[in-house]
């Protein structure tokens, strides 16, 4: 039967913690990549967010009881593409005076992202210019509708094909 060399143990040992030492590095490198406060999902800053988030969800509620919001949703080609977003009131009336801001963003990065313009409303259907789409895969429209004090935030995934 051999023996295992006593000097064997040591080595074993220390690469294993400069192993896990070399990953958490790797994870943090990571983390700072993408960092929380980049979350643009409320269309604010996360100090802003984490300040007044029960006065947003309220408002969200509200919103939610008096108004219905219909995103477009088809998914996006490479090349040009466009959105639009309805706004009506629990009646089916179009609602033309709300303030929309519609983002289109990736998921993992901030590079890309798109802030579109309304150019039409008619009752309730905000028609938005068109964007282009470089990238294949996974995208998010997030929208931002106000309408006097009360607010609602969306988010709605496509995804990019040939």
């Amino acid at each position: 039967m051999s023996k295992i060399n006593p000097k064997v143990w040591p080595i074993g040992i220390t690469l294993s913690i400069m192993t896990v030492a070399g990953m958490c590095v790797h994870a943090v490198y990571v983390a700072e990549g993408l960092p929380v406060h980049m979350d643009n999902t409320y269309f604010a800053d996360y100090r802003d967010v984490d300040l007044n988030v029960n006065e947003m969800i309220m408002k969200q509620k509200e919103f939610d009881a008096k108004y219905t919001v219909d995103i477009e949703k088809k998914d996006f080609i490479i090349g040009e593409n466009s959105v639009t977003l309805k706004v009506t009131d629990k009646e089916k009336n179009g609602v033309d005076t709300a303030q929309v801001d519609l983002l289109i963003t990736r998921p993992h990065t901030s590079f890309t992202d798109k802030k579109l313009e309304v150019t039409s409303t008619q009752n309730g259907v905000y028609t938005f210019e068109p964007f282009e789409i470089k990238d294949l895969g996974r995208w998010h429209i997030q929208s931002k509708i106000a309408i006097n004090d009360l607010v609602s935030y969306g988010k709605l995934e496509v995804n990019a094909t040939n």
